[in-house]
């Protein structure tokens, strides 16, 4: 690349250092100074640059090398290549208008192979063809769009074959409340919808964003409608931990993930999302709610009576006539309950003290089983930590537990930011939410706040994984 060495367009500051070394030096090579003022000026230059006698040394060869050019301590921007040949900007253009979505690496390869285009496309970068193709609008989003006016389709609407094929779920920010201190938290919302009816099978608004309230989430789901075939989630680290893909493997449902900076793959959730934030959440911030217990009575209040009800617009059903039509016969239920409560138990090794207890997350649990000084594997709910299962190290099932100490009931992360919340009320809103909120409860008092704890049954045929 050749460079443009307009010296003007060197700025003030690098010039005027510039000059300055060149009058150091050019002292320092004068025959008529005196020896005294060589070394008074140098010694006067290294104080106030801060540099050694080395540096100087350095200046003076680099002058007597280059000349003043070799004092300029500056580098040119480049001068950029232009593609100046007819026949070779033809001849990209062709290539494009062939195939839009050829990318720069293979027009190069196209016409390396070329007797004619070959030599003088080896003179030319990657970034000069990206540059002329741009000034000729034919960036990478023109040639996008260029490829789909030409017949082939970037993407393609999908939909699952019937209810519980597929899954979607996704997590959003919810509205500020308060907690049991008067402190203000965030919330956040875990969804889970099926694809084909698009009916919203479980949300629930938690105080963080971590594990177990995903998992909570897509437990109650699977409770209430059944196993899924496959689970459609984005790149989150809670969706692909570790210990999900191990629930999923023993569901036998599939796991899928949309690709990195693809978002428009789970369109559905994102557009229930949205109509959540809009339609939900922005007349219940205005709701004076406080407690996530208003927050998700509410929502599922206006998720069965409200959103499941309404007729959608791609389908020109309601979710849940949909969602039922559309099940087919062989869709799975749990069967063994005690079984898959136990896929979500989060197991953790502890030493029991002399005063026969263990100490998890802050509260201590008694140990009868087991002798002081012994370690036990404590399984829990990471959501309901009142009680503990202990197995010996051989997984053997030892003991229930109840909690002694307690200082948390889950297992809770602290949100990452902190603002007031809200302080505008609408008594409308208000009025709105009491009343979906007292028709639902009277339908399904309950439905939504099972005890999981006592269904735990160790003694049972369970597999030991």
């Amino acid at each position: 690349m050749s460079r443009s060495e307009y010296w003007p367009d060197i700025p003030d500051e690098v010039f005027e250092k510039f000059q300055r070394r060149v009058e150091l030096v050019e002292l320092l090579l004068d025959e008529s100074i005196s020896l005294h003022d060589k070394r008074e000026a140098k010694q006067a230059y290294r104080y106030s640059r801060h540099i050694s006698d080395r540096t100087i040394r350095r200046y003076l060869h680099l002058y007597r090398k280059k000349g003043t050019r070799g004092l300029l301590f500056y580098r040119f921007t480049e001068k950029p290549q232009r593609i100046d040949d007819p026949s070779l900007r033809k001849e990209l253009l062709r290539l494009i208008g062939e195939l839009p979505s050829r990318s720069v690496p293979q027009l190069r390869r196209l016409l390396a192979s070329s007797e004619v285009f070959g030599p003088k496309i080896e003179k030319i970068s990657d970034r000069t063809i990206y540059r002329f193709l741009q000034e000729n609008s034919l960036g990478k989003k023109d040639r996008m769009v260029l490829d789909m006016s030409t017949g082939r389709s970037a993407y393609r609407s999908f939909e699952a074959p019937y209810s519980l094929a597929m899954i979607q779920g996704d997590a959003r920010d919810g509205i500020w409340l308060t907690d049991a201190d008067g402190k203000p938290f965030k919330s956040y919302l875990f969804l889970r919808i099926d694809d084909y009816s698009r009916k919203i099978l479980f949300g629930k608004y938690y105080e963080s964003e971590k594990l177990p309230r995903m998992e909570d989430s897509f437990k109650y789901a699977v409770l209430r409608y059944g196993i899924p075939e496959s689970a459609y989630l984005d790149n989150g680290k809670v969706y692909t931990s570790k210990h999900f893909a191990y629930v999923l493997g023993k569901l036998n449902c599939k796991k899928i993930h949309h690709p990195p900076y693809q978002a428009h793959c789970k369109g559905k959730i994102e557009a229930q999302m949205k109509i959540i934030k809009h339609e939900f959440q922005d007349e219940a911030q205005l709701a004076d709610m406080h407690t996530l217990d208003e927050l998700n009575t509410a929502f599922w209040a206006w998720s069965e009576l409200s959103f499941n009800k309404r007729i959608h617009s791609s389908t020109g059903e309601t979710p849940d006539k949909r969602f039922v039509e559309g099940l087919s016969a062989s869709h799975r239920r749990v069967e063994n309950l005690s079984w898959f409560l136990s896929l979500f138990l989060w197991r953790e090794n502890r030493k029991v003290s002399k005063y026969g207890k263990i100490k998890l997350h802050k509260n201590e649990y008694p140990v009868v089983k087991k002798p002081y000084n012994t370690v036990v594997q404590a399984r829990f709910d990471p959501c309901d930590l009142r009680e503990v299962f202990i197995y010996d190290q051989n997984e053997i099932f030892l003991e229930k537990t109840q909690v002694s100490k307690q200082r948390t009931i889950s297992i809770s992360g602290i949100p990452e930011e902190r603002k007031n919340s809200q302080s505008a009320v609408s008594e409308a809103s208000k009025k709105f939410f009491g009343d979906l909120r007292m028709r639902y409860l009277k339908t399904r008092t309950g439905a939504n706040k099972v005890d999981f704890s006592h269904f735990h049954n160790p003694k049972e045929n369970t597999p030991n994984e």
